[in-house]
């Protein structure tokens, strides 16, 4: 073995003496490759000549397409000389698909009509097993509808088939591969319902549905089949069939609302004849569907915020009148008026210019009175009777993009401390997380690195959120801060003593690797959701599908006595691309925690879950009445006091969600007092009912810098009072109380 090695590393050397590399082998081109870094690219390019549809020619290919392609991505007309090039570069790589692909689109978008049929016929020529030659031919040709409809038979026949491009990544195959049916089905029965084949087409559509091939890993959904399903029914006058149809469309739900608006407008149109007022079509759908869940109404202009636009939000009662007030963006302050209208106040409650990017709720001086910590600056703000006055000598802005904050007592000496996780500046360039002691005199000290609060490897990561939480419940705070870049996420474990040890793969938190990449994890939240009595823990991830062979999708991690298990693809929670920011509330009051999850891009909504009670859980977006496009941040709050969980949502303008949801189940809100510092951050409780344990902690902060009501709102279901509830505001210890009253707000000191 050792000769044979010796063999080849001079008969390597004697290649690399000569520069000769065209009667090398492709073993032997790869071997040299890695070793003369003086002479890539001449290599590079005699594997691309000799062996054009070799593994390493698509590698090659994939890599300059996007890099060359980057600084030009808005703009169609660059784009298409730089593809031309490509193809003629890459004549026999299965990667060539992905630049037809892009270069069609940018055909279309600028006109070339010509050269788009050109373009098209070469696609059909060079992948004949490709669906996607054939469905773009159909969707972008200006032929006859016969050879268009004769293309989309031909691209759903392939569809069907085992084909595989070689050296396509498997995962990101597969997303493709098993929506293309459905794909080629939605416009194959389009076009056949405009030559009214109406029965052919929902034949088609039928067989599809029946398939099932889509699930909880596959972002595309039905809708679309659906939709096209209720227009052929329409038209045979079945309106009846048609609406459930049309129904069942707006439940698939999209995950670019491409279909919803049509599908809506023409539900609206086929119950036309029922003269329903546009108030009762939502309760026409939801009696036909016997929906009994949580039921929510968008109230953002009537509660005063009508084209407010921020991308966080901050739920905190900073005047103790007993009402959640509103902080977003940590620049804009409103007033809740007794849960009837959101008045703006930043104007006259600031001393100073607030500015912030974000911000959360905290009494920082121990003084009774919650004050504002903001980010993007980072600037202390604290309160003197209902305004606020900057504190320029306390924590310093650091100058940088932060992008998450969290707020606790991580020392355990009755002061909050503060964890800003830092992003990236420059050219991708990682900033190192900060972490202010709170020295009680007003001052604060920069703590990380003595906290043991930095990697061990000195390589900071870009920082997206920051989750304290008592996870083991010994009496002191832990840390989980969401990484992105895929990269891992941190959880750094309390010793009782303030110091910290970064142990999230003992845990199993901090993702899944694979070749040393992670995920791009954004908002995180802890949150009980299976009523056992511990914190489990969910982390979005935004999952672009060209990394979706090495890139983390969200995690739903089940606390399992100490160890986190994933279990998002059994529990329902779909895979979507660009998943942001988590919300666990309980909604129905029915004691699980419901899930609110943001989509952030154009076009993207968020999604509401519904907890199932067995670990599973279901998509009621449409049923709920709530979406939101764009979304970011997102928080939740009982901001009327009736003894329901709303919503706002942020991203482009805010929404808000009063939940009008009627049942008899019960419920009781702590509104906790601090011992120390009056916002009760850190303090723990636990109701202890008779089939399930419910756990609660104050967080200051969850996600990526948002933050919940400080509050906390505990569903009972049917369970009928005394009931049981321990608390724990600092230590191990916990106190026993008794509730006799339901359905109350209870003050507690």
């Amino acid at each position: 073995m050792k000769q044979i090695t010796v063999i080849l590393f001079l008969s390597i050397l004697a290649v690399l003496s000569a520069n000769n590399y065209d009667n090398l082998s492709y073993d032997e081109l790869i071997e040299i490759r890695k070793v003369d870094s003086l002479h890539t690219e001449e290599i590079n390019n005699v594997i691309i000549k000799k062996f054009p549809s070799s593994e390493k020619t698509w590698e090659l290919a994939q890599n300059e397409f996007y890099d060359q392609l980057y600084p030009i991505w808005r703009d169609e007309k660059k784009q298409i000389p730089l593809l031309d090039s490509l193809l003629l570069k890459y004549p026999a790589t299965s990667f060539k698909r992905i630049i037809y692909q892009y270069q069609i689109y940018n055909l279309k978008s600028t006109n070339s009509e010509d050269s788009l049929i050109t373009m098209l016929s070469s696609y059909r020529k060079d992948f004949p097993k490709d669906y996607q030659s054939y469905y773009l031919s159909a969707k972008y040709s200006n032929e006859d509808n016969s050879v268009l409809e004769s293309y989309l038979q031909t691209a759903l026949e392939l569809a069907k088939s085992d084909w595989k491009p070689e050296f396509y990544p498997k995962e990101q195959w597969l997303l493709e591969h098993r929506a293309a049916s459905k794909k080629c089905t939605e416009m194959l029965a389009k076009m056949l319902l405009e030559r009214n084949a109406n029965k052919e087409a929902i034949k088609l559509i039928d067989e599809e549905l029946s398939a099932k091939k889509l699930g909880v890993n596959d972002e595309a959904t039905y809708i679309g089949c659906y939709y096209q399903k209720a227009k052929g029914l329409q038209a045979l006058g079945e309106n009846d069939k048609a609406i459930d149809a049309c129904i069942n469309a707006l439940i698939e739900g999209d995950s670019r609302n491409r279909y919803i608006p049509e599908a809506d407008s023409l539900l609206h149109k086929l119950l036309e004849p029922k003269k329903l007022k546009d108030s009762e079509i939502m309760d026409f759908v939801r009696n036909k569907k016997n929906y009994n869940g949580p039921i929510f109404k968008d109230v953002t202009n009537e509660m005063g915020l009508s084209k407010v636009n921020a991308g966080r939000v901050a739920w905190g009662d900073y005047d103790n009148d007993g009402f959640d007030d509103l902080l977003l963006n940590g620049s804009r302050l409103f007033h809740n008026e007794n849960g009837k209208n959101f008045l703006e106040v930043t104007n006259s409650a600031l001393r100073d210019t607030l500015r912030g990017n974000g911000a959360i709720w905290a009494d920082m001086n121990n003084d009774g009175l919650l004050d504002i910590v903001t980010k993007d600056p980072e600037t202390l703000w604290l309160q003197e009777d209902s305004s606020f006055r900057k504190q320029p000598d306390s924590i310093i802005d650091n100058a940088i993009s932060t992008e998450g904050m969290g707020i606790a007592d991580f020392d355990g000496d009755d002061f909050l401390d503060i964890y800003y996780a830092n992003y990236q500046s420059g050219h991708y360039e990682n900033n190192e997380d900060e972490v202010w002691k709170n020295n009680g005199d007003g001052t604060f000290l920069q703590v990380a690195d003595s906290f043991g609060l930095l990697p061990k490897d000195n390589i900071p990561r870009a920082g997206r959120g920051v989750n304290a939480c008592d996870f083991d419940l010994d009496g002191d705070i832990d840390i989980f801060v969401s990484n992105y870049r895929l990269q891992e996420n941190f959880f750094f474990i309390n010793d009782g003593k303030g110091h910290f040890s970064n142990q999230a793969i003992k845990y199993g938190v901090a993702g899944e690797e694979t070749d040393n990449w992670w995920g791009h994890t954004i908002g995180s939240e802890w949150g009980d959701y299976d009523c056992d009595g511990d914190f489990d823990l969910i982390t979005a991830n935004l999952a672009h599908p060209r990394y979706i062979d090495f890139s983390n999708k969200t995690r739903l991690y089940e606390n399992e006595n100490g160890r986190f298990i994933d279990k998002r693809e059994f529990s329902g929670i779909k895979y979507n691309e660009t998943q942001s920011e988590p919300c666990w509330a309980d909604f129905d009051n029915d004691g699980y925690l419901d899930l609110l999850i943001t989509c952030v891009y154009e076009n993207h909504p968020s999604v509401l879950y519904h907890n199932n009670q067995d670990g599973t859980f279901t998509d009621i977006s449409y049923l709920s009445g709530v979406r939101h496009l764009n979304g970011w941040g997102a928080a939740c709050a009982d901001f009327d006091n009736n003894g329901t969980v709303d919503i706002l949502i942020a991203g482009g303008d805010v929404q808000l969600f009063r939940n009008i949801t009627q049942n008899d189940n019960n419920w009781i809100t702590l509104n906790i007092k601090g011992k120390s510092h009056i916002d009760g951050i850190g303090t723990k409780i636990l109701f202890m009912g008779k089939n399930k344990k419910l756990i609660r902690e104050i967080q200051g902060g969850k996600g990526t810098s948002n933050q919940q009501s400080l509050q906390q709102h505990f569903g009972l279901g049917n369970t009928e009072p005394p009931y049981k509830f321990k608390i724990n505001y600092k230590t191990d210890k916990w106190k026993k109380i008794k509730i006799k009253q339901k359905n109350k707000i209870v003050s507690l000191p």
